[in-house]
């Protein structure tokens, strides 16, 4: 199946929500870049990010969207570019990093990318300078970072899973994430059940693995 993203708009338009499938487009960048284990998790989440907040912030086919990571951790810097009709691209400085699993059995993204360090979007919409956000990184596991970003640098409440599985011959078995958003009007009631209920979500990969589609997974939320 091909990669896509799927949106939709909550009945009391409060919140809106975009969900990924990109297994295709990190399978691709795994193979071009021969990454490890834990590049091809840090590089794939990166991607699904970029992809996610340029179908959610850019307007035309010709802007560009771009994030830059850079962490303290071994995998160096991420750089990945993304356009509103779902053209990603992305390079990890060090592809051939691996670790061991965190506490938790999962690929250690947070080690590997860093607990320290800045994340930078910028928005080139083709009139006057492009714009650019910055924040220091929170956790290094992506998803926290980018929901760290919207907030504070975009002032939207929001949040984002981001996830890759990678299988034990380093290839990509899936990848995808979702970003749900507040939209003006949505109350602080309302915001609080959504972070509960997203702490309770699988992970998207599990999701994924399980048959799941992005218009499936925006109905979990």
């Amino acid at each position: 199946m091909s990669d896509y993203i799927a949106s939709a708009l909550s009945r009391d338009e409060h919140f809106r929500i975009f969900a990924a499938d990109a297994t295709q487009t990190v399978r691709e960048a795994q193979r071009r870049h021969d990454t490890w284990s834990a590049s091809s998790a840090a590089l794939g989440r990166t991607l699904v990010a970029t992809a996610l907040l340029a179908a959610s912030g850019l307007k035309n086919a010709d802007d560009m969207l771009t994030v830059r990571i850079k962490g303290d951790g071994p995998v160096g810097a991420l750089v990945t570019d993304g356009t509103n009709v779902g053209t990603v691209r992305g390079y990890v400085e060090e592809p051939h990093v691996n670790l061991p699993l965190n506490l938790v059995g999962k690929i250690d993204v947070a080690r590997a990318v860093g607990k320290r360090g800045l994340l930078a979007v910028t928005k080139d919409i083709g009139v006057g300078d492009p714009f650019t956000g910055q924040v220091p990184l929170v956790s290094g596991e992506l998803a926290e970072d980018f929901t760290y970003y919207l907030a504070k640098s975009e002032q939207i409440p929001a949040a984002v899973g981001l996830s890759v599985f990678v299988n034990a011959d380093n290839t990509i078995q899936v990848a995808g994430g979702f970003m749900l958003q507040a939209l003006p009007g949505a109350n602080d009631a309302e915001l609080s059940e959504l972070e509960a209920n997203v702490k309770t979500l699988p992970l998207v990969s599990e999701l994924l693995k399980s048959g799941l589609t992005p218009e499936q997974i925006i109905q979990r939320n």
